[in-house]
């Protein structure tokens, strides 16, 4: 079964390419450009999913399409649209003449929470193009992903806990998340190729529903620092994004990112861990590992 992954530079694809690579699949990765790192005994293509290229003609001989790239954050729709949709519908065509068997796509949590903005919007649209393609696939809906390697969610938050010695707490940290470890959500994909699972969506969130007073205790025990933690008003947070928004070209968080993690939405999702037979990580074990790599 031969397998072609794009956004195969991102967090996730640096841990799912190496374990299809030693599960013995021959894989071709995707990136944007020639500087970004690439992956002993994988094919490397260099190509924009958004523009049309000879990389349409790579997905030829593949069995399956893993697809993984996608507009996390930015400040104008534009890119969203660009890097979410037009990039999807490109490759829609390009696995349509390579008669792909199978789209494993890389949603969002997103598409189902509260959290209605430009990145939600366009990775439900991204699903709705899927659906229509009529390609058999197979659709995850992951929350929060995390583990070695990560630097836009707990891996920044690891990171600015090691910096201060006061750690800010907005509103006492009384709002959470459900992160599921990376190592974990590998697996399920190694799962979904050695079974005869067809036409699904499944929603991945973590079993354990993790406070943010917690992951700030679970970080600093296992960096074994310790802070003076002080909660602080849930708007200073918002103000702080908010003016980060606007003064940087890049920010590392939206403010709509912001006000969809400190809602403290809770989601049911599916019970992975029986439906795939996986013990999940639970979140001090996936701190740990984080820890240890650095």
């Amino acid at each position: 079964m031969t397998i072609f992954v794009t956004g195969a530079s991102g967090f996730v694809a640096s841990h799912l390419v190496p374990m299809l690579i030693a599960k013995h699949y021959p894989v071709t990765a995707l990136i944007r450009s020639k500087d970004e790192k690439f992956f002993k005994k994988a094919k490397v293509v260099v190509g924009d999913l958004a523009k049309k290229g000879t990389w349409q003609e790579k997905l030829k001989d593949h069995d399956v399409l893993i697809h993984l790239a996608a507009e996390i954050s930015s400040k104008t729709k534009r890119d969203f649209i660009k890097n979410n949709v037009r990039a999807t519908e490109n490759l829609i065509v390009a696995a349509k003449k390579a008669r792909i068997k199978k789209i494993i796509l890389f949603s969002s949590a997103a598409v189902t929470s509260i959290r209605q903005d430009w990145y939600a919007q366009t990775k439900k649209t991204q699903e709705e193009l899927i659906l229509a393609s009529k390609i058999p696939y197979v659709i995850l809906r992951p929350s929060m992903i995390y583990g070695p390697g990560d630097t836009k969610n707990i891996g920044w938050l690891i990171g600015i806990i090691k910096k201060l010695p006061i750690i800010p707490l907005p509103g006492g940290g009384h709002f959470g998340r459900q992160p599921v470890y990376v190592g974990d959500i590998c697996k399920i994909v190694i799962k979904l190729l050695e079974g005869r699972y067809q036409n699904k969506i499944f929603e991945i969130h973590g079993k354990e529903y993790v406070e943010m007073s917690k992951m700030v205790k679970v970080i600093t025990d296992k960096l074994g620092q310790f802070k003076i933690v002080i909660p602080i008003p849930l708007f200073t947070i918002v103000a702080f994004f908010y003016l980060a928004q606007r003064v940087f070209t890049s920010p590392k968080f939206t403010v709509d990112q912001i006000k969809s993690l400190i809602s403290g939405e809770k989601f049911t999702g599916d019970a992975w861990w029986k439906t795939f037979d996986i013990i999940p990580t639970r979140f001090d074990q996936g701190i740990a590992k984080m820890i240890k790599s650095k």
